[in-house]
C-alpha cells in the first residue's frame, strides 16, 4: 500500500513537472524568444507525452484510489510468465500488472492468485495457488451417474 501511494505521488510529480514544461516553453513561443525552429515545436511535443503519460501511467492510478482506500480489489489466478527487467512489472497469462519490486514474487511458471486494483493492475496481493483439475476432483462413480442420467 505504501508503494503504491509513493508510486502515486511520483507519477503525479513527473506529470506536474511535463505541464510546467509545456507552459514554460509555450510562453517562450507567445513572447517569441524561440531561437530553434525544435523549440518552437517543443510544447507541441511534450503535451503529445504529458498526455501519454497521463493515460498510460497518472490517470489509472487515480482511479484507484478510491478501491485502494476501500479495500475493494479484483481477484486473477493464472501462471506467472515473464518479468520486467526493474522486477517492477510482471505478465500472468495474457495480463500485465504491476507490483512492488521489494517483494518476493514466485518464480516464472508458478500458479498464483493475485488481487489487484482495477484501472491501474497493481498487485496488493500475491500468493502461490494450486491449479484444480475439476473433472479428476469428482470421483469417477460420480462422474459416471451423473452422465448415465443425462
Amino acid at each position: 500500500m505504501k508503494y503504491f501511494i509513493a508510486n502515486l505521488i511520483l507519477h503525479c510529480f513527473i506529470t506536474t513537472v511535463l505541464v510546467i514544461l509545456i507552459i514554460v516553453f509555450s510562453g517562450r513561443n507567445r513572447k517569441r524568444k524561440t531561437k530553434h525552429v525544435f523549440s518552437y515545436f517543443l510544447p507541441f511535443l511534450l503535451s503529445a507525452a504529458a498526455i501519454a503519460y497521463m493515460v498510460k501511467f497518472t490517470a489509472p492510478r487515480l482511479l484507484d484510489i478510491s478501491d485502494v482506500m476501500s479495500g475493494n480489489f479484483y481477484s486473477y489466478t493464472g501462471v506467472i510468465g515473464e518479468r520486467a527487467a526493474l522486477r517492477n512489472h510482471l505478465h500472468v497469462d495474457d495480463m500485465d500488472f504491476y507490483i512492488n519490486p521489494l517483494w518476493d514474487t514466485p518464480s516464472e511458471g508458478t500458479s498464483v492468485r493475485i488481487r489487484y486494483t482495477r484501472y491501474g493492475k497493481y498487485i496488493i496481493d500475491i500468493s502461490d495457488s494450486e491449479e484444480l483439475n475439476i473433472p479428476d476432483s469428482i470421483s469417477e462413480e460420480i462422474q459416471t451417474s451423473l452422465t448415465a442420467e443425462d
